[in-house]
């Protein structure tokens, strides 16, 4: 590793535990301004997780699908992608996304209670009934980021800093 490769790798490591200790802080905002100070092209998989969970955080639900979105081949196998795909459908009221994206995230991750409570919420919410234990995969929830529709982002978040 040569000192120029070696320097970014450090910057890039600072800049992580920044954010990280932001989101720790309920910094959502200094966390989507540092990150869009990066050139959009340069914005990788994990830096697009961070902006997305601070943009969720914010209540900007659809512009957090969008970053989703780009994460969505390493999501796939990733229950928390999955919650968080699920939670910013949940508070745009798209009820039968945030199901299949809670459905896939409890089937990667059966024993976390808040997949579980959403997919409840989420079920009431859109009328359906089911008290199964272990959901059905009813679709990928890497496609339902890509379905936020014009709904408003009007309900309260919970306090789940996922």
């Amino acid at each position: 590793m040569d000192i120029l490769t070696g320097r970014l790798f450090v910057m890039r490591q600072e800049l992580i535990a920044q954010l990280n200790a932001w989101h720790e802080e309920d910094e959502f905002e200094q966390i989507v301004s540092r990150i869009k100070e990066v050139p959009t092209p340069l914005i990788d998989d994990e830096l697009a997780v961070h902006l997305g969970r601070a943009l969720n955080n914010l209540g900007r639900y659809k512009e957090a699908l969008k970053w989703f979105n780009k994460t969505a081949d390493k999501g796939k196998k990733d229950p928390l992608w999955h919650f968080r795909v699920g939670y910013a459908h949940y508070y745009l009221d798209q009820y039968d996304e945030a199901i299949k994206a809670f459905e896939k995230a409890h089937k990667l991750d059966p024993e976390d209670q808040d997949i579980i409570e959403f997919l409840e919420w989420s079920r009431n919410e859109a009328g359906v009934q089911d008290g199964s234990d272990d959901p059905e995969d009813s679709g990928d929830a890497e496609d339902s980021a890509e379905e936020a529709d014009d709904n408003s982002d009007s309900k309260d978040a919970e306090d789940t800093k996922r």
